[in-house]
């Protein structure tokens, strides 16, 4: 049994707690989290830490399968420019891919990151997943630029699907932290046929995460037929030739197909407007909008505007992206990014973002995102931070202590 003090406890389902006192196990369950520091017995002695304490970190959208790409990509050149250099890049040898990945999963672990929500087209990233301490919901991307392409596509993906719980089986010590599940990669690659047989076959997770307005030239193709991406997409499929745009964003185009859900997440929103915010919130049972703020800046350098969301009561999680789009996998320098450019929203609302709001939307929210009684959620220690305004500073750094 710890107990842990440090200048401030951030429970994050309830009130921050200056000068606290954390109980855990020695397996890292929550035993009590308080202000009465009283509650340390004589045959113990409290560790006290300077700076903040905070439960682990979810990142909800992450492609550990492109880490080999690290410094591999120039940045700054937008969307369609980007996947231009993913698809000249991307192919390597399996060593190369692999040790990449496996670097790239201690790195977050070590950041302080307890569970991921991860992209994957191939199987490269499954065996590194299973050998890890953390939490993995790995989403199985398709897409099609044809509606005659799209049975083959569900059934390459219905084939990946089954190998990763055939090789989840002889992991046994990784059944509860490992999920899987199919989802479509974004809205101008994804057929309406191939929507549908999305749908019927999901696999053990009753929601998606889909790639959603990160580029302008997006919201252009639907409403226009032009713009930089469809230009793009002309190179890859005849669909896109004889393109007829339905004149609206690509959010509100494809709503209708997303509906059914139980969860959506919606990832990236950087060119998200507020009617596409209440249209979504309208049509969405359960949404989660995951911003990427490093990356977004790595490839269009332009962040969503958060007081869109905020203003909406929207519920936001944060994702890492991948080694192609991101100078690191941390949770703390996407935290520091937003704090640096919209000051204005407090460390305790941007920490629900990278905790507990991920967490639920990954379904692991009973073990992690919170310090509540019987969770297992890790314990993070903020250094060198701003104990007075409770805020983060450019040199703050995390230290996993559970």
């Amino acid at each position: 049994m710890r107990f842990i003090t440090a200048d401030c406890i951030f429970p994050v389902t309830s009130p921050p707690i200056p000068n606290g006192v954390l109980v855990i196990e020695d397996d890292g369950t929550i035993l009590s989290v308080s202000g009465d520091t009283t509650t340390v017995p004589s045959s113990h002695e409290a560790e006290y830490f300077p700076g903040f304490l905070v439960p682990g970190f979810v990142n909800t959208h992450c492609h550990l399968e492109l880490s080999h790409l690290k410094n591999k990509l120039v940045p700054g050149g937008g969307l369609p420019d980007f996947i231009r250099q993913v698809i000249a890049a991307r192919k390597a040898s399996e060593k190369e891919i692999t040790d990449a990945a496996k670097a790239a999963e201690l790195e977050m672990f070590n950041g302080g990151i307890k569970a991921v929500g991860d992209i994957s087209n191939v199987a490269d990233s499954f065996a590194v997943k299973f050998n890890s301490q953390m939490y993995w919901h790995t989403f199985i991307e398709v897409f099609d630029l044809s509606s005659q392409n799209a049975s083959m596509e569900i059934e390459k993906a219905n084939q990946l699907q089954s190998l990763f719980q055939s090789l989840k089986g002889s992991h046994p010590e990784a059944k509860n932290k490992n999920r899987v599940s199919i989802t479509p990669h974004a809205p101008y690659t994804v057929s309406p046929a191939l929507f549908g047989l999305i749908r019927e076959n999901a696999g053990e997770f009753p929601g998606i995460s889909i790639h959603n307005q990160e580029t302008p030239g997006e919201n252009e193709l639907f409403d226009s037929g032009k713009g930089a991406l469809i230009e793009l997409l002309k190179n890859f499929g005849d669909p896109f030739r004889d393109f007829k745009p339905p004149g609206k964003t690509s959010l509100q185009t494809i709503l209708p197909f997303l509906s059914s859900y139980s969860k959506v997440q919606l990832v990236h929103n950087t060119f998200t407007s507020a009617d596409d915010i209440a249209a979504a919130h309208a049509a969405l049972k359960n949404v989660s909008w995951c911003t990427c703020p490093n990356a977004n800046l790595y490839i269009e350098n332009r962040l969503p505007d958060y007081n869109l969301f905020l203003d909406s009561n929207c519920r936001m999680t944060i994702g890492t992206d991948s080694y192609a789009s991101n100078y690191s996998l941390s949770i703390l320098d996407e935290m520091k990014t937003i704090s640096k450019n919209f000051p204005s929203i407090p460390f305790e609302t941007v920490l629900k973002w990278a905790t507990i709001n991920g967490a639920g939307f990954l379904g692991f929210d009973k073990e992690l995102g919170s310090f509540e009684k019987g969770k297992r959620p890790g314990v993070n220690l903020l250094k060198m931070v701003d104990v007075e305004a409770k805020k983060l500073l450019l040199e703050t750094n995390v230290l996993p202590l559970a």
